[in-house]
């Protein structure tokens, strides 16, 4: 065999390894996506007025502004998502 033709191989190899990481991220990215869309959608009730306030005595705030509120949900629902993906799948 050539030297040409192993390193054409390996080149294929790595691009093959490559575009299969790709792949598992882009399932990884869209489980999580969906997960956490799923565990956002639980918030949308009328109990978020309880969070709200017990959010209000930790912060040691009269008032949370509700784009701040609504960022701490999704951010808190996509670490979440993120914990159940690893505890499932890794």
């Amino acid at each position: 065999m050539s030297l040409q033709r192993v390193v054409e191989n390996w080149h294929e190899n790595a691009y093959c390894r490559m575009m299969n990481n790709f792949e598992k991220q882009d399932a990884r990215d869209d489980w999580i996506e969906s997960r956490a869309e799923e565990l956002i959608r639980n918030f949308a009730n009328d109990n978020d007025w309880q969070i709200i306030e017990l959010l209000k005595i930790k912060l040691e705030s009269k008032n949370i502004d509700a784009e701040i509120y609504n960022q701490f949900i999704v951010d808190i629902c996509y670490s979440q998502a993120e914990f159940d993906f690893n505890k499932n799948f890794i």
